[in-house]
């Protein structure tokens, strides 16, 4: 069986992410079958997210959780939901939202790993860009249901998947998921739900509108905040590279590409993601790497999502070395190999930046993110984020 998590031995880890205690995953009094399967998907000691988290989870409790980006969140809530599901009838008991295709994909990989050890566990994904027929059948026997809001919608809708048996509700990146984009459709599937069920928020930032909306949807919810102060992972080290301003923005697009090329010719690095605010420069970016020599491949909204889900396996299997993408892949995407990430454009705000500069240090290993600017606004841009993440960014050296 293929190992999910990070292997603590095979290089140095952060303190944001290892605990100083000898303390096993056997001192969370979990199950027997749960503890195989986190054997079994190499997960060997919790993080302090996975420590505090899921004994308070195990109780009921409904929970907003905060952590950094790539802490291990993932393994929170799946353990917490192994826990709870009841293997011996068909109904669907669990429901996780996430706000990517992709995420929720990542989602079901962890959940089937870590219950593999569980006998006759039914645990599915439920996305846009797949086949309905696909998704009928899957419901026939399904514990869990992995699955982004818009086809979750679409399958209550049409008395499908039945929701009068779900325990536990979870939303994975719940401050995305809040967002106006999808307030309607998160609205609407939770009034669908049975009233007595556990809920539980998890999300890497934290912005304040997020308590307000979460605590309307649940019962007395505690809230667990780990490094509110500092949110960067502390593996990651930042820096910035300038590069000339232009009124022409295609211009200044072929300026960051010099810097790109010189950038990915000067630095060693395993795997690298580089993150675009524009689709249409995503592909032609990755066409001008591939054409250089670098194995690339591109991973957008506009795609047809078989080819998401192909872009997404090359980078896990190694069989690219650069994922070119827009902000899609900005959250929860992880793989081990990715050291080095690259924004070609400063990000929207300072949360896209956070979950973006996370790719690079999964788990607290090290990584370097280095983020193109030009000359005035974008610099100016790139202050306002460094203060409001209370974060150093530093001129690249040559």
């Amino acid at each position: 069986m293929s190992k999910i998590a990070h292997t603590f031995q095979d290089k140095a880890r952060t303190g944001d992410v290892v605990i100083s205690e000898a303390i096993s995953f056997d001192s969370l009094l979990l199950s027997k079958t749960v503890l195989n399967g986190l054997k079994n998907s190499g997960f060997d000691r919790p993080s302090p997210i996975q420590l505090k988290a899921i004994p308070l989870g195990r109780c009921g409790l409904d929970l907003i959780v905060q952590a950094k980006s790539g802490t291990g969140k993932t393994c929170v809530f799946s353990v917490v939901a192994l826990e709870t599901v009841l293997t011996d009838t068909a109904s669907t008991q669990i429901l996780v939202l996430a706000p990517t295709r992709e995420i929720a994909v990542q989602i079901w990989e962890v959940m089937t790993g870590l219950g593999s050890a569980m006998k006759g566990l039914e645990c599915h994904t439920f996305i846009g860009g797949m086949p309905l027929h696909e998704d009928r059948m899957k419901l026939k026997k399904c514990h869990i249901a992995v699955g982004t809001p818009g086809r979750i919608k679409q399958l209550i809708e049409g008395g499908v998947l039945l929701t009068d048996s779900i325990r536990l509700f979870i939303l994975d990146e719940a401050d995305k998921l809040l967002e106006e984009s999808f307030q309607e459709q998160i609205n609407w599937i939770y009034s669908m739900l049975p009233d007595n069920k556990q809920m539980l928020a998890l999300s890497a930032t934290y912005p304040e509108y997020l308590a307000d909306h979460l605590t309307a949807y649940m019962r007395n919810p505690t809230f667990l905040r780990l490094n509110i102060s500092d949110p960067a992972l502390l593996g990651i080290r930042q820096f910035y590279a300038l590069v000339p301003y232009h009124p022409i923005a295609h211009a200044v697009f072929e300026e960051k590409t010099k810097a790109l090329v010189h950038l990915l010719s000067s630095v060693s690095f395993q795997q690298c993601l580089i993150f675009s605010n524009l689709q249409t420069r995503a592909q032609t970016l990755a066409d001008v790497l591939n054409s250089k020599g670098w194995p690339t491949a591109c991973i957008a909204g506009c795609l047809d999502q078989r080819d998401r889900n192909h872009a997404m396996a090359k980078l896990k299997t190694y069989k690219c070395r650069i994922l070119i993408s827009t902000d899609l892949t900005s959250r929860g995407i992880d793989a081990d190999k990715v050291n080095l990430v690259v924004n070609l454009d400063v990000p929207k705000d300072h949360e896209t930046y956070l979950h973006r500069i996370g790719r690079a240090g999964r788990f607290g290993s090290f990584g370097i993110a280095v983020t193109l600017v030009s000359d005035g606004q974008e610099q100016l841009s790139l202050d306002s984020i460094q203060k409001r993440c209370n974060t150093q960014v530093h001129p690249l050296p040559v």
